[in-house]
């Protein structure tokens, strides 16, 4: 699969403002200080550096900052009048990371995130009779597609095989609700992502004329007290959000979602 120049720049763009990113630029800027012996200089990034560290490493703020991502919509209750009012025909999970390694079992290739919706997406399917578990994330730097390991997964977990549908040509999630929209036209459909994403998926599913059932799943904030401990855990929760509201910037620059709605 080719990857678009855009698709990079994004990636690269992204990659530059993260919390972790913004840290280690602060002590880059200290270190480049003490290498030109303007160690006095060198005291202010590395002070900001490692508070911003400290606070992004706390759970509060990695809450804070996830937190209104993660409640957007609440977990989907297959008992509801919703579900029982428009019948689910089909699964979507959106794709996420994996690396493939032949010796390890595709579960295990798949990232944390992938795993999660995965199984949110096949607790579904095996609640709703006859509907059908649409696996979707396109190929980047490895052999495989997101789809296809969480396929080989689904399957070793026991899910019948005649109820998979792989949809492995788009890289983001733009791209793929216009895949699942060439596939499901106006059925209705539960979608299954990472609870931050869900915000962001469902805008632009709803871009496409699509109205999803919100299943969110991998839930990272759960309100944890605080203990003024660092974790590194958090850290990577606010690279996470932060990812998520650059995102939803990103997609509304380019008149993919109105913020509005």
């Amino acid at each position: 699969m080719s990857v678009g120049v855009g698709f990079l720049l994004k990636k690269a763009l992204g990659a530059l403002f993260m919390p972790l990113t913004a840290c280690l630029l602060f002590f880059a800027l200290g270190a480049a200080y003490v290498l030109l012996r303007r160690s006095k200089d060198a005291i202010a990034p590395f002070a900001i550096g490692a508070i911003l560290l400290y606070a992004f490493s706390l759970n509060s703020i990695s809450g804070y900052l996830i937190r209104p991502l993660e409640r957007a919509y609440p977990p989907l209750n297959l008992t509801s009048q919703a579900v029982a009012e428009k019948p689910v025909k089909w699964v979507v999970v959106l794709g996420s990371g994996h690396w493939t390694d032949k010796g390890l079992p595709p579960g295990a290739m798949l990232d944390e995130s992938a795993l999660f919706r995965l199984t949110e997406g096949i607790r579904i399917a095996n609640r709703i009779p006859g509907s059908i578990l649409i696996l979707s994330g396109g190929k980047f730097r490895d052999e495989q597609s997101s789809a296809q390991v969480m396929a080989a997964a689904a399957v070793e977990l026991g899910f019948d095989p005649t109820r998979i549908i792989v949809s492995d040509k788009a890289l983001d999630t733009h791209d793929e609700a216009m895949h699942i929209k060439e596939m499901i036209a106006d059925d209705a459909f539960a979608l299954v992502t990472s609870a931050s994403h869900m915000l962001r998926a469902v805008k632009l599913f709803e871009n496409q004329g699509l109205f999803p059932l919100p299943a969110p799943a991998y839930y990272r904030s759960k309100g944890e007290p605080e203990y003024f401990l660092p974790y590194a855990d958090n850290i990577q929760t606010c690279n996470m959000a932060v990812h998520e509201y650059l995102g939803l910037a990103w997609s509304f620059v380019r008149g993919q979602i109105s913020i509005l709605k």
